[in-house]
């Protein structure tokens, strides 16, 4: 005969197994860090697909990649928000120090007007880069 103590046990059970696959599937969401990782590489690619296309004298595939290079320049933006304080308030001083130039990309009338703003570009997001692969140990 069971008691409503052993009809009980096998529900614990059930619920201690269904807390561990919560628990599991949490954490397969990105942290803030690999978000921040993530976007900066995005970035970084999107700058560069502009560059080739400068590169092969594309000017209207260069043209379309600025609105990549925005999106991915505001995905950074978006996931250094969710960095703690020190680390938001070491790396993004030099991310906002990027919005103007990105701003101004898609405004580029011909290759060598967008060619030397992507320079410039260039140049930051490198540094961006860097910066952020050390200081979040981005793999």
């Amino acid at each position: 005969m069971m008691t409503s103590r052993s009809r009980r046990r096998p529900w614990r059970g059930v619920a201690a197994t269904l807390v561990v696959i919560g628990a599991v599937s949490c954490s397969d969401d990105p942290t803030a860090e690999e978000r921040v990782c993530d976007a900066r590489t995005e970035l970084r690619e999107a700058v560069d697909d502009v560059v080739t296309d400068v590169q092969a004298a594309n000017f209207g595939e260069a043209s379309d990649g600025t609105a990549a290079v925005s999106e991915a320049y505001n995905e950074l933006v978006v996931a250094l928000d969710e960095l703690g304080q020190e680390q938001r308030e070491a790396l993004a001083p030099h991310v906002e120090g990027l919005a103007a130039d990105i701003e101004a990309l898609p405004d580029a009338q011909g290759l060598d007007e967008l060619g030397s703003s992507l320079d410039a570009i260039l140049s930051e997001v490198q540094q961006i880069y860097d910066e952020t692969t050390e200081a979040l140990q981005c793999e």
